[in-house]
């Protein structure tokens, strides 16, 4: 009874149109990615002001879109003094310090820093800290990421930096007078995701100390006295940590 009837599929659509639609879109997402990144990126008139302060004092500066909003600005230096690191509170949009000749500084220049609010990576080569230093950098209770290689550190001042509970980011190495012992304060940042500990005093013992921190992704133990056996063992029942680096 239905032999007459002329039934017809709708027509489907052209799947070139659809795809240059997608094609179209893609484009323009990306293009309104690229612009939103490259506007992050640009300073605005007071970071401007303070990247030009910076220069002014020998150092350089950028924009670190990765920092504190509020303080983006990252700056560094080749050779850093204590009129240096003073000037530098002036500023709060300052997020990032990084001088790789410290030498210079002293307790004076150290405790300037933490009156840069919202100070989230600190990091010193070759400085020469005594208590009072130390004690002054654990003072920049913000800090994410603290490096201090080469900084005659020891256990006693590595203990007054304890209250830097929010370091995900920890470098110690060439301090060969960070024992086992230390690594009781280390144990206490629980939010470390990386940790370098090469050319220090630890060896197994220390090591074990560390098993605490279930967040490493990165350790290294390069030149010290931890043996291969306790690195290999050590990432077991560290769901992060697949490596440690001998």
């Amino acid at each position: 009874m239905f032999a007459g009837l002329n039934i017809q599929k709708p027509a489907a659509r052209h799947p070139a149109g659809v795809l240059m639609r997608f094609a179209l879109f893609g484009i323009f997402a990306f293009a309104i990615t690229t612009a939103n990144a490259a506007a992050a990126d640009m300073p605005t008139a007071d970071e401007r002001a303070v990247i030009e302060a910076v220069e002014k004092l020998g150092g350089k500066a950028d924009i670190d879109a990765k920092l504190f909003f509020e303080a983006r600005v990252s700056v560094k230096f080749e050779t850093a003094t204590d009129g240096v690191l003073v000037a530098l509170k002036k500023y709060p949009q300052i997020g990032a310090v990084d001088a790789f000749d410290a030498t210079k500084c002293t307790e004076k220049g150290f405790a300037a820093l933490k009156d840069l609010p919202n100070l989230r990576k600190l990091v010193l080569g070759k400085a020469e800290l005594n208590p009072n230093g130390a004690t002054a950098i654990g003072g920049c209770k913000e800090l994410r990421h603290l490096g201090l290689v080469n900084a005659g550190l020891t256990d006693a001042e590595l203990a007054t930096m304890n209250k830097l509970t929010l370091l995900d980011h920890l470098t110690l190495s060439e301090n060969p007078k960070i024992t086992d012992k230390g690594m009781a304060t280390v144990k206490g940042f629980e939010r470390l995701q990386v940790l370098y500990l090469s050319k220090t005093g630890i060896t197994d013992k220390g090591l074990l100390e560390l098993k605490p921190l279930d967040g490493l992704r990165t350790l290294g133990v390069v030149g010290t006295g931890v043996t291969t056996a306790a690195a290999e063992a050590f990432p077991d029942g560290m769901p992060n940590l697949r490596v440690v680096r001998k």
